[in-house]
C-alpha cells in the first residue's frame, strides 16, 4: 500500500475512460488507478445507440436533460459540448459521422470507441484493474484510503464514475451510491428513465408485438407535455419503442398521466376524415369494425374504432374515427424496472457538488461524474454527452487542485 496514486477512478465506463485518458495523458499513466468491477472495461458503451455508439446530437442543449434536485448542466455543456467530443475522438483516431442529428463514430459499431480508449490506455500505461469491486473510500487525514477485493491502494483524490442503477448486466447497479454516502452526501429517489412504460393493456389487447408510426405525446394533469414522432411497439404490458424511450424521461412521479399516440403522421385529421366520408358513401359493404382496414394496421384499426362507442358508417362516424386516429390514449400505470432501463433518473444532488469542477462540497478531494449525479438525458446521444462533458469538468478539477 506504499504507492499513492495521483487520481483514483472508480468505474470503467464511458466517464471513467475519458478521465483515465486524459489524466493519465497529463500526469502519467502510473500515477492514474482505475477500478473496474466487471472482467473487462466499457461493457455498457458497446450497448450504446443500439450497439452503434451514439455519443452525441447535434442538438444539444440544457433542455435536454433533467433533474429531481434541480441541476445546473450548463456550464459542462458549454465548455464540453458537442463540438468538444467530436475533436476528442478525433484526436483518438476515430472519425464521426451525423445521422438524424445524432452523431456517431463513422464505423456506426460502438467497438470503435471503446477500442481507441482501451488502446490509448495501454499506450499511456494506465494501472487498470479489471474484476475490483471498490468496498470503501475513506480519508486517512493526508490521502484517500481506496479498500476493493480485501487490499487497499492509496489516492490524493477520488473520482466516482460508477453509474447508476439501470442495467445491472453491465455492473451498475446502484451499489456504488453507498460508498459516497459515507463520505456525507446524500441520494435522491431514484427510477428508471429511458424505458419501456406499462399502461392500462384494455384499449390494446391481441397487439402485442405490432409496430407502427405515431407521434407520441405525454399528457400530465390533462396538459401536453412532450411530443416526440418515432415508432410505438405493442407489448402486453404496454408500449414500447423509441418515441415510448423518449417520452419515458418525462413521466412525473405520482401525477396522473397519459400517452396519446397520434397515428399517420403525414396525415391531419381532416385527411383522414374526407378519406373515411368516401369509404363509408362508395363501400357499401363495409363494416364499420373495418373502416381504417386498408389505412393502417388492420388489428391496430380495430383497436380504434372499438375505442368509439356506437359510431356508425356516416360522416360523424367518420370524425369520430379520425379524431381517435390522432389521439388514442394510454392511462400511463409506471414503468419497466431498472433492468430494462438505460438511464438512472436521480442520483446525487447537485447542491453537494461543485457544477464547475465537479469536486465533492462534502470531502474535497472527490469528484462525482456522469450518470451518479442527479442528471439524465433525453434519448439520441444525450447520455453520453453527458458522462463526457461532466468527466472533462472533473479531470479540469483535479489539475486545478493539482497544481494548487
Amino acid at each position: 500500500m506504499s504507492k499513492i496514486y495521483k487520481v483514483a477512478i472508480i468505474g470503467g465506463g464511458f466517464s471513467g475512460l475519458i478521465c483515465a485518458e486524459k489524466l493519465s495523458a497529463i500526469l502519467g499513466g502510473d500515477n492514474v488507478l482505475l477500478f473496474e468491477k466487471n472482467d473487462r472495461v466499457g461493457k455498457k458503451i458497446l450497448a450504446t445507440g443500439n450497439g452503434r455508439g451514439n455519443i452525441s446530437n447535434v442538438n444539444l442543449s440544457v433542455d435536454n436533460y433533467h433533474s429531481i434536485s434541480g441541476a445546473s448542466v450548463g456550464y459542462a455543456i458549454e465548455k464540453y459540448g458537442n463540438k468538444s467530443i467530436i475533436g476528442y475522438f478525433n484526436g483518438l483516431g476515430v472519425d464521426c459521422s451525423v445521422e438524424d442529428k445524432k452523431i456517431y463514430p463513422s464505423s456506426f459499431q460502438a467497438n470503435s470507441i471503446l477500442d481507441m480508449l482501451r488502446l490509448r490506455l495501454e499506450y499511456l500505461k494506465t494501472d487498470v484493474k479489471v474484476g475490483y469491486k471498490v468496498e470503501s473510500v475513506l480519508s486517512n487525514g493526508k490521502h484517500y484510503v481506496v479498500k476493493a477485493n480485501g487490499e487497499s491502494f492509496l489516492a490524493s483524490k477520488v473520482i466516482f464514475a460508477c453509474g447508476g442503477k439501470a442495467g445491472k448486466q453491465y455492473g451498475t447497479d446502484g451499489t456504488s451510491y453507498a460508498v459516497l454516502q459515507k463520505l456525507g452526501h446524500t441520494v435522491t429517489p431514484l427510477y428508471p428513465s429511458l424505458v419501456q412504460v406499462k399502461t392500462d393493456t384494455t384499449k390494446i389487447k391481441g397487439l402485442k408485438g405490432l409496430k407502427s408510426q405515431v407521434v407520441a405525446s405525454l399528457i400530465v394533469d390533462g396538459k401536453a407535455v412532450k411530443s416526440f414522432a418515432g415508432d410505438v411497439l405493442f407489448t402486453n404490458y404496454g408500449v414500447s419503442g423509441n418515441a415510448i424511450f423518449y417520452l419515458s424521461a418525462y413521466i412525473p412521479q405520482n401525477k396522473k398521466s397519459k400517452i396519446s399516440l397520434s397515428f399517420l403522421p403525414d396525415k391531419t385529421e381532416d385527411d383522414i376524415c374526407e378519406f373515411l366520408k368516401f369509404k363509408f358513401k362508395n363501400i357499401h359493404y363495409l363494416g364499420v369494425e373495418d373502416a381504417l382496414t386498408g389505412v393502417i394496421n388492420k388489428l391496430i384499426g380495430r383497436a380504434i374504432v372499438k375505442t368509439c362507442e356506437n359510431v356508425r358508417a356516416n360522416d360523424n362516424g367518420a370524425r369520430i374515427i379520425a379524431s381517435a386516429v390522432k389521439n388514442f390514449t394510454l392511462d400511463v400505470v409506471g414503468t419497466l424496472s431498472f433492468d430494462y432501463a438505460q438511464v438512472t433518473k436521480g442520483g446525487i444532488p447537485f447542491n453537494e457538488i461543485d457544477s464547475k469542477s465537479m469536486q465533492s462540497k462534502k470531502s474535497k478531494g472527490v469528484y462525482v461524474v456522469g450518470e451518479m449525479l442527479d442528471v439524465d438525458g433525453d434519448c439520441g446521444g444525450y447520455n453520453l454527452q453527458w458522462a463526457y462533458s461532466s468527466a472533462m469538468v472533473a479531470c479540469d478539477g483535479v489539475l486545478e487542485y493539482e497544481n494548487r
